[in-house]
């Protein structure tokens, strides 16, 4: 089984119809980083995906922001999703357990 530590990382922009997620999601897989957010959106058996260290933006709540650890997202209700530049990138990173 693959951990982590074998996982490639892309931090992430995700727009649904009703938020902005900005985090990481993790590459368990064996695809090249040029084609990690394809070959995510293509996996027909993936119903959810996890995004770590996530700042979620609401838009029907004038822009109100909360931070999560974790969270996972129904991938049926993806707009887009690009890689953060690095001056999008949130600031929160997740507590050491400990």
């Amino acid at each position: 089984m693959f951990g982590l530590r074998s996982a490639s990382k892309e931090d992430v922009l995700i727009v649904t119809e009703d938020y902005e997620v900005k985090g990481t999601v993790f590459n368990i897989g064996f695809s090249k980083k040029n084609r990690f957010l394809s070959d995510l959106l293509n996996k027909a058996n993936k119903n959810f995906i996890a995004v770590k260290d996530c700042e979620v933006t609401y838009k029907n709540r004038q822009g109100e922001t909360e931070k999560f650890d974790f969270l996972q997202l129904n991938m049926r209700y993806v707009v887009m999703i690009r890689p953060l530049k690095p001056e999008e990138k949130p600031d929160y990173v997740a507590p050491m357990e400990g």
